[in-house]
């Protein structure tokens, strides 16, 4: 599938917005995607866009200081699998690391199999465990981490 990653721009927010709300139970509202492009300096949110323009994925980083918290990420349904996911991954990897992040931080969902896929393949390994943490389901949440050494390995090893 021919994609490419750039920037979210405030254009994309519609569609970023129905790719959350189809993904997951507890979608960010339709404004904080607004905040995020307009007016939250630490932010920094990538869509992948087909070929045809439209709107495959997206990721959203918060870059503090040197670290890169991943905020929120999804690949639409019909998209999934085929490498979106990580080129949106590694784009904001490497954005928040030219940036000065030299550790990444996230969360997801213990029964995210997919999700723990990626993340593991690119070093992130779980640092601890919130117990019924997702209001909707009382799923557990995984604190991951992609500490100094990895993600400078990372850095080194991937490209996009």
């Amino acid at each position: 599938m021919d994609f490419t990653v750039r920037p979210m721009k405030t254009s994309d927010i519609p569609d970023v917005f129905a790719i959350d709300k189809a993904s997951a139970t507890l979608y960010w509202p339709e404004r904080s995607y607004h905040f995020e492009v307009e007016k939250n300096d630490a932010s920094r949110p990538f869509v992948a866009v087909g070929s045809d323009g439209e709107i495959l994925g997206f990721i959203v980083f918060w870059l503090i200081i040197d670290e890169a918290h991943l905020a929120n990420f999804a690949v639409s349904e019909p998209a999934r699998c085929r490498g979106i996911g990580r080129a949106l991954l590694m784009q904001g990897l490497k954005t928040c690391y030219s940036g000065g992040a030299r550790i990444s931080f996230l969360e997801v969902r213990a029964g995210n199999a997919p999700a723990l896929h990626l993340y593991e393949s690119c070093g992130y390994h779980t640092e601890s465990i919130r117990k019924q943490y997702y209001q909707d389901n009382h799923e557990d949440a995984l604190l991951m981490n992609l500490d100094p050494e990895d993600y400078e390995k990372l850095m080194k090893e991937e490209t996009i």
